[in-house]
């Protein structure tokens, strides 16, 4: 893949590893539209869900996905997305979606989909991008990459505080065996640890290396 018109910052990481706030900060100081990935994956899943797909037949989601079309837009610097013309963004942090998007994740004909949706996104501004293969598949080009982890206890806390139950292990080992993209940190990107370190701690240490990368950074006077 070429170079996208844009630039576009790729975040991966694992579960509640603070990815969604980090990145939405990000975009916010950069002036850049944020697309949470996970968010397009959540919907199909609720779409799924409520029409009592099974989701363990990846041959019967991949028809209903490709039958029920997905339209994917920017508005408002933050992601549009639809589904059968449906909004599922409202619905997409509810518990059983939680339980179940890891596998609707792993449907290559889903992935196949998505991540084309994604990579066109980048033709029509600078991106702050987040997701589990930002910077290995959907952007693999992309000189501007970083990987969220912290320690799984951590995690585990940070999810028990925002209601949600779904097993933060269980989690990480369907993300990381899954055949087709599995959760893994390209070799180019940066680190980034926030088992103890705050968001603004973060976004000093992304906007240096960013600086450093040739990125022009706004000032903020």
């Amino acid at each position: 893949m070429s170079q996208p018109p844009h630039p576009v910052i790729a975040i991966d990481g694992t579960a509640a590893s603070g990815k969604s706030t980090f990145s939405r900060r990000l975009a916010q100081r950069l002036g850049y539209t944020y697309v949470n990935t996970g968010a397009m994956y959540r919907g199909v899943t609720w779409y799924l869900q409520n029409k009592n797909i099974p989701l363990h037949d990846a041959d019967t989601i991949a028809r209903e996905v490709l039958a029920a079309g997905v339209q994917t837009r920017l508005q408002d610097n933050e992601l549009s997305f639809l589904i059968a013309g449906i909004d599922p963004l409202p619905y997409v942090r509810e518990a059983r979606v939680n339980a179940g998007v890891s596998l609707v994740a792993q449907v290559s004909a889903v992935r196949k989909l998505l991540v084309a949706e994604q990579q066109r996104l980048a033709a029509f501004a600078p991106l702050v991008m987040e997701g589990r293969d930002i910077g290995t598949v959907v952007f693999p080009q992309t000189p501007y990459k970083f990987f969220l982890d912290a320690d799984a206890t951590v995690r585990a806390q940070r999810r028990s505080q925002q209601g949600e139950d779904d097993s933060i292990q269980h989690r990480d080992i369907l993300d990381q065996q899954r055949q087709n993209s599995p959760l893994t940190c390209a070799p180019d990107a940066v680190r980034l640890d926030s088992s103890r370190a705050s968001v603004d701690e973060l976004l000093v240490l992304a906007l240096e290396h960013l600086a450093a990368r040739g990125l022009a950074i706004p000032s903020t006077t």
